[in-house]
């Protein structure tokens, strides 16, 4: 049982629902926002903590998983008038899909700056394919009206309600990866990350595993662009780039690559950070650079890494990490 002494960082979790409540008292739509759009991201973070954290392959683009969700959901309801929740079970087929092909051609590369390349080239692919399907996508122009989900014919709007919608997904997200770490495919993709070649010593098809992270992490991406589409109500390319990509892997690096939780934390971070600062697009940049290169020299398991330690201990470990990276640089 957790020791809730004063002097202890408060955990993930609780935290989480100290800034849900905060926001339903305060009934500020702008933070109402801000929750939302955190939620939706945590979701696709998830994923990269599945794939990166778990699996220790380095994935840049996620992000077109994202847009593959939001873009899948947009056309069924524009062009097809089909609803949101039949949207779901497509979704997922299709990112799981895309999610396969794009394991394919990683899966002789055991990370490092090859399997970045491969998987932020397969993120631009992504979007010029979207660009060029006019018909079905708008190309540049992107979508525009995109409806709000329904329930029993209550149309969950903006707001408070599509942010309860987007915190149902979260913990369903959520309760999936921890239950996927734990199971045994888990431990494997735990062993993959720590040595591929141990694993196949056992006899262990490391490629099924892989492909299989691969499909789980463009999953998650993929429900959080089919909640984001209509959350904002416009989608276009430019969305789903790269650049998002690496704004998403920055999320997951400063919550803690390993962490679920931090997966949450890092949204958060990402989302509300530049807002509450009122930064512009350049200076966001920097500070989110910034903010990664101090998790990796100081945090290197994220601001996860903090929970159940006091402040002393915290003190110490930070000293302790400075002293290692003095004796590196001699």
């Amino acid at each position: 049982m957790v020791n809730l002494n004063k002097n202890r960082i408060f955990s993930v979790l609780p935290a989480i629902l100290a800034l849900m409540i905060a926001v339903l008292i305060s009934s500020n739509k702008y933070f109402v926002f801000l929750a939302t759009l955190s939620t939706i991201n945590a979701i696709a973070i998830l994923g990269i903590v599945i794939i990166s954290g778990l699996a220790g392959q380095l994935n840049l683009g996620q992000s077109a998983f994202v847009g593959l969700g939001a873009y899948t959901g947009a056309i069924m309801a524009l062009r097809w008038g089909l609803p949101f929740w039949a949207a779901i079970p497509v979704t997922l087929f299709v990112a799981g899909l895309w999610g396969a092909l794009m394991g394919v051609p990683a899966l002789r590369l055991k990370g490092g700056p090859y399997l970045a390349l491969v998987t932020q080239t397969f993120g631009e692919m992504v979007y010029l394919i979207i660009m060029n399907i006019e018909k079905f996508t708008g190309g540049p122009f992107g979508l525009l009206g995109i409806s709000y989900p329904k329930i029993f014919g209550y149309e969950i709007k903006g707001g408070v309600p599509y942010m309860y919608l987007s915190i149902f997904f979260l913990i369903v997200c959520y309760w999936i990866c921890q239950k996927v770490s734990k199971s045994s495919v888990g431990l494997v993709l735990n062993g993959i990350r720590e040595s591929e070649d141990a694993e196949q010593s056992l006899g262990i098809n490391t490629i099924r595993y892989k492909i299989t992270a691969f499909v789980l992490s463009a999953m998650l991406g993929g429900i959080s662009g089919l909640l984001y589409a209509p959350f904002v109500g416009y989608i276009s390319p430019d969305q789903f780039r790269w650049n998002s990509s690496l704004l998403l892997v920055s999320g997951a690096i400063i919550g803690g690559m390993k962490s679920f939780g931090g997966a949450i934390v890092g949204a958060m971070v990402i989302t509300c950070l530049p807002e509450a600062l009122r930064l512009s697009d350049q200076y966001r940049m920097i500070l989110y650079g910034l903010l990664v290169i101090f998790c990796l020299a100081l945090l290197p398991d994220g601001i996860a890494s903090l929970y159940g330690k006091s402040l002393k201990e915290i003190g110490a470990m930070l000293r302790k990490r400075c002293r290692e990276l003095a004796r590196e640089s001699k």
